[in-house]
């Protein structure tokens, strides 16, 4: 029998890549997205047809969420892996920061996702042996200038996933999370600055299947060099800190 990945925010981006890289490894792929066009073109782009089941679904709507997930787990069986990928930003906002902005953002990047692991984590109790993994970002390490509400919602989601680990480890259910640095995808396409250090998605989604299948850690890097440069900037001195984001706010 194959093992399941529930996977949102598959239409695009790592979630897209993830989804066909699993796909081709001979997983049952639950791929969710708001774009059902574009989920249902991912099948005919893996090399392992009828591999990829789409799934319309918003994540920002709990009652959505709570159906579709219900009816895709009666259908299709209980997930082993669940990838809570689905996440936006709006990179080149000038103002300090916007309460509509950062409202959207923390509804599609943190009660978005919560929506989907409180509709899923019933049956997860009931597997005793499946992994939720969380796509955080580098970005929620330490605050960025112009990225307010994106740096806080992936903090939230980093410090959610280490206030449920023992909970949940306690039920058979790991907990992991992914902090990527800059990949190529449509969302940081949106960016107008240069990118230190961007790999192409596809080698970024087979780093990550990698450490998802070979490695235990909670953690969860890509690229590690990039990843290492800034946690190192999450121990410096907040008078340093504050003095190399004011560099780079001048060259922005």
């Amino acid at each position: 029998m194959k093992k399941i990945i529930f996977v949102t925010g598959a239409s695009s981006g790592i979630g897209k890549a993830l989804s066909i890289k699993f796909a081709n490894s001979g997983w049952k792929v639950l791929a969710s997205a708001r774009r059902l066009d574009l989920l249902k073109k991912l099948d005919k782009e893996s090399n392992n047809l009828n591999s990829i089941i789409p799934i319309k679904m918003d994540i920002s709507n709990k009652k959505i969420v709570s159906s579709q997930v219900n009816k895709t787990i009666k259908k299709y069986g209980i997930p082993d892996i669940v990838l809570l990928n689905a996440g936006t930003n709006n990179p080149n906002s000038k103002n300090i920061f916007s309460i509509e902005e950062t409202e959207q953002i923390f509804k599609i990047n943190f009660f978005g996702t919560l929506n989907c692991l409180h509709a899923l984590l019933p049956f997860l109790k009931k597997k005793n042996n499946s992994q939720v993994i969380f796509m955080s970002s580098v970005a929620g390490y330490r605050g960025l200038p112009y990225a307010a509400a994106y740096c806080s919602s992936k903090s939230a989601i980093t410090t959610f996933a280490e206030s449920i680990y023992n909970q949940c480890k306690n039920l058979g259910i790991a907990i992991r999370v992914i902090n990527p640095g800059f990949v190529k995808t449509p969302l940081t396409d949106k960016n107008k600055f240069k990118m230190p250090m961007i790999i192409p998605v596809e080698k970024a989604a087979d780093i990550i299947y990698k450490k998802i299948i070979f490695s235990k850690k909670f953690e969860i890097n890509c690229p590690w060099l990039f990843c290492l440069i800034m946690k190192v900037l999450r121990v410096l001195p907040n008078s340093l800190y504050f003095s190399l984001t004011q560099l780079l706010i001048k060259r922005l």
